[in-house]
């Protein structure tokens, strides 16, 4: 059979695979194709391959450089396994030596990487040989191959290529949007804020010295008590010492940055205003101690990425989500670790205020979702409630 006709189909084949079950080419060349799905932590990697016979030999050293390139792709990723299939598109008539040689082949089943080959008679529209797994969901659909149309009425296969780089360019123009709908506006406003304030702090006898902190505005619960409410608002620009506005300032400007993209300067205003204000209630119901600082709407900012995680499951962990995580882990476990040192009732008070009010204000693109906000809203009442009756108000 014309090898053209053959080329067509496999195009076509992918064109399919992209539009319908969600995979990218990542690589191709005379006659193959390589295409990977990642949904959430899940990679299925599908190589296309046009044969005109098949060679034990040939299958063998196929199989060995696909998984090398899988394993390769789970690496990159950082995933922890990856599942594969070698299809093999015959456009010559099969033999029964073609056949023997593919069963025998058992593939590669390893803990990281597992890969299958299977066959397709394309002269003959038929599978030689599928899918030898038991278990599992296949990692492509039969019947899409059974299904896919070939022929000189049909487009050629230049034409399943530029309409595959097309799909491929519309969902990176929709992740940009995704992560550069924003200008981090706020973020630098805050940024300057908190470096004004800390130098005048300095001036006038130093950041770290208890009636500097005070008179700036700490949070200080029998001031609160006393009627000094505006001291829920003042702490988040607040720093204790250059090594506290350092680390906070470097937090602030790369998530901040990162959550005002993503959600706009508006959103991000509330979003970063009430996680400060719910930390320092947090603080207050369950600290005496004098407190100030931005780590609790800093720790709300990873509120904010956690809700983006759950309305873009795929896109956060596909590009974020697992930095996002460790950071926020290893952070948590430092503050639990040094009780004495971090006020761990802000960091969890702007955690969960963070998440809250991302709920509240929503996400870019999403609709308004008025059941999510009023939840959102009733829980962040009865929180502020709770932490202010817990700290005597």
């Amino acid at each position: 059979m014309d090898i053209t006709l053959a080329q067509q189909y496999i195009w076509r084949v992918a064109y399919r695979l992209v539009t319908e079950e969600e995979y990218t080419v990542v690589g191709s060349g005379g006659e193959n194709i390589e295409l990977l799905s990642r949904k959430g932590r899940e990679l299925r990697y599908v190589q296309l391959r046009l044969a005109n016979f098949l060679w034990g030999a040939t299958m063998g050293y196929d199989l060995r450089e696909g998984a090398g390139r899988m394993d390769d792709i789970r690496r990159q990723l950082r995933a922890r396994a990856i599942e594969g299939q070698i299809v093999y598109v015959c456009y010559e008539p099969v033999t029964e030596s073609m056949r023997d040689a593919l069963q025998q082949e058992e593939g590669i089943h390893e803990q990281q990487v597992s890969l299958d080959l299977a066959g397709y008679d394309f002269t003959e529209g038929q599978w030689i040989i599928r899918n030898r797994k038991e278990r599992g969901t296949e990692v492509v659909s039969p019947q899409l191959f059974d299904d896919t149309p070939y022929g000189d009425e049909e487009p050629p296969a230049s034409h399943w290529m530029r309409s595959i780089e097309q799909v491929e360019m519309e969902r990176e123009r929709e992740v940009r949007s995704t992560f550069f709908y924003g200008k981090p506006r706020f973020t630098y406003a805050f940024l300057a804020i908190i470096i004004a304030i800390f130098i005048l702090m300095e001036l006038s006898g130093g950041s770290q010295d208890p009636r500097v902190l005070l008179l700036f505005g700490a949070k200080f619960n029998p001031l609160i008590l006393a009627g000094e409410w505006w001291r829920f608002v003042t702490p988040m620009f607040l720093h204790i010492g250059f090594m506290h506005i350092l680390f906070n300032g470097v937090a602030l400007y790369s998530l901040g940055t990162l959550t005002e993209q993503i959600y706009g300067s508006v959103r991000f205003f509330l979003v970063y205003m009430i996680s400060g204000i719910s930390g320092v209630v947090g603080s207050f119901a369950f600290s005496e101690n004098i407190s100030a600082g931005a780590s609790g709407a800093i720790f709300g900012l990873f509120g904010a990425m956690l809700y983006f995680g759950t309305q873009n499951k795929e896109l956060f962990f596909q590009t974020l989500g697992t930095n996002i995580l460790v950071v926020l882990g290893i952070n948590l476990v430092i503050g639990f670790l040094s009780p004495g040192i971090i006020d761990n009732y802000a960091h969890l008070g702007g955690l969960v205020g963070g998440f809250l009010a991302s709920a509240l204000v929503g996400m870019p693109k999403h609709g308004p979702r008025i059941g999510i906000r009023i939840g959102a809203l009733t829980l962040l009442v009865l929180l502020f409630w709770w932490g202010l009756r817990t700290g005597g108000l």
